[in-house]
């Protein structure tokens, strides 16, 4: 994969985090968080909760983590993707590790709680970030 289209994938992709970051923002406001109870059920594999309430930790977490979230949307496509077309091998390779620390740690966290199905998305989006990452010749454009 040429530079520029390892450049532009992660850009979509990193449009694709920003815009579920503001759907899962919605969950502390109950008449507009269908998407964010969506995301969430989601998670927790079969869809099957849709209609309960969510409480004032899940609307208070998820707060933090959408805007997390967010944050790591904006990284990534004002940071990782001219890194990428630069070759900076410093931010890449620290990229790679942070999104591998963050799989770790959600990861354990969610097999601890319950919720290991998380780690099934949370996999997809691991994989949707390095594969731009992996695998940059320094000699190939």
């Amino acid at each position: 994969m040429s530079l520029h289209a390892r450049a532009k994938f992660l850009l979509v992709v990193s449009i694709i985090f920003g815009i579920y970051s503001l759907l899962w923002a919605l969950a502390p406001f109950p008449t507009v968080n269908f998407p964010a109870r969506l995301i969430l059920d989601a998670a927790d594999w079969p869809i099957d909760n849709l209609s309960a309430t969510l409480d004032k930790n899940t609307m208070f977490l998820s707060a933090i983590g959408a805007g997390l979230l967010a944050a790591i949307s904006i990284f990534l496509g004002k940071i990782v993707v001219p890194a990428i077309k630069q070759r900076n091998k410093s931010i890449i390779n620290t990229t790679i590790l942070a999104m591998c620390v963050w799989y770790t740690i959600d990861g354990i966290g969610s097999i601890a709680a319950g919720v290991s199905t998380n780690v099934v998305f949370n996999s997809v989006y691991l994989i949707l970030v390095l594969i731009p990452l992996v695998g940059i010749n320094e000699n190939k454009t």
